[in-house]
């Protein structure tokens, strides 16, 4: 699938608090903008890290604005993040079409059983994460990417599953 770059920044977004229905207009509507991809909704890291991400942002009224990008539909976006983070301002993209765009890997080789990988979705799920399957597409993995002033200034693209930035790091970015 081609995803022309100039077409998607033009293109519609579908999701919940956004302050722009395009994408190009939604990177520029603050100083900063955190873009985060999540695995799959099911994910048991990403349930962690948008956990974790509620708390910072509550501990920190000055975190820059974090759009997370989910791989389904709107309304169970919703489902999702009333339940970890109801602020939380999400975009819905069953297509696919940012996580092309943005260059989103994918897990694969011997990724797939990294130990690191494998004991902290041990520890989370002791810690009473679950892991449910069926909510997308497994093997995508996360990615964050930083924009200043509508300028792509740092990204994280993990190899593995569970491998997050210290986004203590990005609050401090200006």
């Amino acid at each position: 699938m081609e995803i022309k770059l100039l077409d998607y920044f033009e293109s519609k977004l579908e999701g919940e608090g956004l302050p722009a229905t395009r994408l190009k207009d939604l990177l520029t509507s603050d100083k900063i903008v955190i873009l985060h991809f999540l695995r799959h909704l099911g994910c048991v890291y990403c349930k962690n890290t948008v956990d974790q991400l509620k708390i910072m942002v509550e501990q920190n009224p000055g975190f820059p604005p974090i759009y997370f990008v989910h791989q389904s539909s709107v309304q169970d976006g919703k489902d999702f993040f009333n339940k970890r983070f109801p602020d939380a301002r999400h975009i819905s993209d069953p297509k696919l079409k940012l996580f092309t765009l943005f260059g989103i890997n994918r897990l694969k080789g011997l990724h797939l059983f990294d130990p690191r990988m494998i004991l902290k979705g041990f520890k989370l799920v002791l810690k009473g994460y679950g892991n449910q399957f069926g909510k997308g597409d497994v093997f995508l993995l996360s990615g964050t990417f930083v924009f200043l002033n509508g300028n792509l200034v740092w990204s994280h693209r993990p190899k593995r599953a569970g491998d997050d930035p210290d986004f203590r790091k990005l609050a401090k970015i200006n």
